[in-house]
């Protein structure tokens, strides 16, 4: 009877310890799952927010091409399907030249949203249209040396200018006026070699020389500039001239620009430099002029400071700049859209 009674308590203790195994088992299971079930929905979730972050990129791109053909009349753009979800986009006037780019987009769509991201991009959109007119225009400062200079024309800067008394036509601070005015470089570099004008580093190293006329094809009216076409110099690398140099051209200092849009190039003339026409350069323009003076005939837009120093002769020439004016308009090479700031909302 005992042996009996021990049996099935040993029976019991197993079957109770079965059962506890498999509620042990179930646990681990239902927690493996519950994990595995987590983990799931967290990468979905992190999946979706950043399809979210790639459509409304996608849609700041929409904005921004918009913007290049259609500056004035773009405002937005309603709700559009793209990949897994939605974006759509609203332009807000801030002023004239500057607009602010806000791109929504959701995932999957936003009437059922489970993600959902926001971008917001300043752009400024400055036309040399707008600078033609200036002997001097800086993005930065005007740092004038001494008394030796002299600026016939008009000037603007967007910060300071220092020494400014021998500017004729008066000085102008605006600090609207950076970063300095765009052009389309494609097309202007396109130009440049079609003229046989485009320095490389390699040029720049083996020193050939610039053009010494303004003109690539003088004026078939001689009273109208805008019937020639001016030599276009794309610098791809710091343009530097010293001693008794003849340069002439719309020169773009402006390296790689086009695979580096942020980059700085600087100009630095030294000596008895005469310049027909006008330099424009991403960084800084340093002029030191020599005994005989230096002259520089037409304009000058640099992206940071205009230095002058010593014995230097800036005059503005309205036929040289408005036959600029002229070739950037016929090529539709005018205005290009700057970013000034971009964040996350």
């Amino acid at each position: 009877m005992f042996k009996l009674k021990s049996v099935r308590n040993r029976k019991g203790a197993a079957l109770i310890l079965g059962y506890m195994l498999i509620l042990v088992l179930s646990l681990f299971v239902s927690v493996f799952f519950n994990r595995t079930l987590n983990e799931k929905r967290v990468y979905d979730f992190d999946r979706e927010r950043l399809e979210a972050f790639y459509i409304a990129e996608a849609g700041v791109d929409r904005a921004m091409t918009e913007l290049r053909s259609n500056y004035a009349g773009y405002s937005g753009t309603g709700l559009t399907t793209l990949g897994q979800g939605q974006y759509e986009i609203s332009v807000v006037v801030l002023s004239g030249s500057s607009k602010k780019i806000l791109s929504y987009s959701y995932v999957p769509n936003k009437a059922q949203k489970r993600a959902q991201r926001n971008i917001e991009v300043i752009t400024k959109k400055l036309t040399p249209a707008d600078f033609y007119d200036y002997a001097i225009y800086s993005a930065n400062d005007i740092i004038c040396t001494g008394n030796s200079y002299d600026v016939t024309g008009k000037a603007i800067y967007a910060d300071a200018l220092l020494n400014g008394g021998r500017i004729s036509g008066g000085s102008t601070q605006d600090p609207t006026v950076s970063p300095l005015a765009r052009f389309d470089f494609a097309i202007l570099r396109a130009i440049a070699v079609s003229q046989g004008n485009l320095f490389t580093a390699t040029r720049l190293g083996q020193g050939d020389p610039f053009p010494t006329d303004f003109w690539f094809s003088p004026p078939t009216n001689p009273s109208d500039p805008t019937t020639g076409i001016p030599n276009v110099v794309y610098v791809e690398g710091a343009m530097t001239l010293t001693g008794n140099d003849v340069v002439g051209g719309f020169f773009l200092v402006v390296g790689n620009i086009l695979t580096n849009p942020e980059v700085i190039v600087d100009t630095s003339l030294k000596g008895n430099i005469t310049v027909n026409g006008c330099i424009y350069t991403t960084g800084q323009f340093t002029a030191k002029g020599g005994g005989n003076a230096m002259n520089v005939t037409g304009g000058i837009w640099a992206g940071t400071d205009v230095n002058l120093n010593g014995n230097v002769k800036i005059a503005y020439d309205t036929n040289y700049m408005m036959s600029i004016k002229s070739l950037v308009d016929t090529y539709g090479a005018s205005g290009a859209l700057q970013v000034l700031s971009w964040r996350e909302l």
